[in-house]
């Protein structure tokens, strides 16, 4: 609500059924409900990522930023990893998508989701096929070659060079690819862009349409809310639908660096963000504030954020990846991996801890007593506090939170002397 009032355009996912309309009670209370876009199935607007990416900015009509996009969204829902043999596979994806991708635009055809799937199904599957009547004729593939002859008065050399090499891959490397690996490459792609010759994906994603932009959320202070709950519309569908937007608006943002009058920068809202993770997010997170984004990660546990990464427990990708959030607010946790993370963040110094020895003797019938300190290196914050922490109930409306900002020396007028610190004890009422 801080970033709303102060006026900066967002871009909220959603999770929860009840999310949007909670989300919309904020923009009200802060005056933006005029602000708000609301994109879902029903709400009527279409964002096609690939008529967004062919027609704008620096990366424009670039078949490179189309198969890096691709690639993206294909990874969604694989471990952060993998080894040769998922590289091999990775390659090959690419190298389908990308000679699919320069047919089209050889053929004056824009770019879509669903003409990536017809163009590749199209393929010849064997060599010579390409010369059958039957092929010639019903083929979209073959269409699209005939439509770059009809055009052969206006192509570059440039260009017709770039017509070889993919008729080349076309005609001799898939047709003489072994039929296994060719049809496993071949359902990679489909197994995604199938989804978009159906209905409500081939409406919302492949109608070579945007109504909203990412640049509307950093320039003109839009609130846009994707309204497809992952736990309401079903855990893969709402993910894609939501990455696909995100990852274009990311993308966008990286693109054009703050300047103070041009933009505005713009705020990246994601609960249980380890839901909508994809390979691009250790990149945007490291380099998201020149451009003046702020974006805010919720998650219960950094266990969940492990097990998206690949990790059986929080490793180095996942701290990694922690590492590039520079605030970070901790409530009541009650996972030991979690507790033990945010006490190593707030660090460690070397205090006096006290020590009490007593003892006595049978004999005697004396007991002795001593007392002591020792420097020993001890946790600023020890994990246990974190399960200590206050929740809201029904007679207070107050969370309480330990927040730790990189590089701040803060001041908490509550703690002794008004000590500084590099954490603050605070609350937080949902009121």
């Amino acid at each position: 609500m801080a970033l709303m009032l102060a006026g900066m355009g967002t871009l909220i996912c959603t999770v929860k059924s009840e999310d949007t309309a909670n989300y919309l009670a904020y923009a009200r209370a802060c005056g933006r409900e005029k602000d708000v876009i609301v994109f879902s199935i029903e709400s009527g607007l279409t964002f096609d990522p690939l008529a967004y990416l062919w027609n704008t900015g620096r990366g424009a009509g670039d078949i490179e930023t189309i198969v890096d996009f691709f690639d993206i969204i294909l990874s969604i829902g694989k471990p952060h990893g993998g080894g040769n043999s998922e590289r091999f596979w990775e390659l090959a994806g690419q190298q389908t998508i990308r000679h699919a991708l320069q047919l089209l635009k050889l053929a004056n055809v824009a770019p879509s989701i669903t003409g990536i799937y017809q163009t590749i199904q199209s393929f010849p599957t064997h060599p010579g096929e390409q010369d059958e009547a039957a092929w010639r004729k019903e083929s979209y593939t073959a269409s699209l070659i005939d439509a770059i002859r009809e055009r052969r008065d206006s192509l570059t050399e440039t260009e017709w060079r770039d017509l070889e090499v993919s008729t080349q891959f076309v005609f001799t490397t898939w047709t003489n690819y072994d039929e296994r690996p060719r049809s496993s490459i071949a359902m990679t792609v489909y197994g995604l862009a199938d989804k978009f010759t159906l209905s409500p994906f081939r409406e919302l994603f492949s109608s070579g349409r945007y109504d909203f932009t990412p640049e509307q959320i950093t320039h003109e202070r839009k609130i846009v809310i994707l309204d497809i709950p992952v736990l309401s519309v079903g855990r893969e569908t709402a993910r894609l639908m939501q990455t696909i937007v995100k990852i274009v608006c990311q993308r966008a943002w990286l693109r054009h660096p703050y300047v103070p009058g041009c933009c505005n920068g713009a705020t990246l809202v994601q609960d249980e963000f380890q839901m909508l993770m994809s390979r691009f997010e250790n990149h945007f997170v490291q380099v998201c504030r020149t451009s003046a984004i702020a974006p805010i990660y919720i998650t219960q546990t950094i266990l969940n954020l492990a097990e998206e990464m690949g990790e059986s427990q929080p490793g180095s990708k996942t701290k990694a990846f922690l590492n590039n959030l520079s605030v970070k607010i901790a409530h009541n946790c009650t996972c030991p991996d979690t507790c033990n993370y945010l006490s190593d963040v707030i660090g460690k110094s070397y205090r006096y801890i006290d020590n009490f020895n007593a003892g006595g003797g049978t004999e005697s019938h004396h007991t002795h007593a001593s007392f002591g300190g020792a420097r020993q290196l001890a946790y600023h914050v020890e994990p246990v506090t974190f399960t200590q922490l206050a929740k809201p109930d029904s007679s207070s409306p107050y969370a309480e939170a330990i927040v730790w900002q990189s590089g701040k020396t803060l001041t908490n007028n509550n703690e002794k002397r008004g000590q500084a610190n590099n954490y603050l004890r605070v609350l937080f009422s949902r009121e």
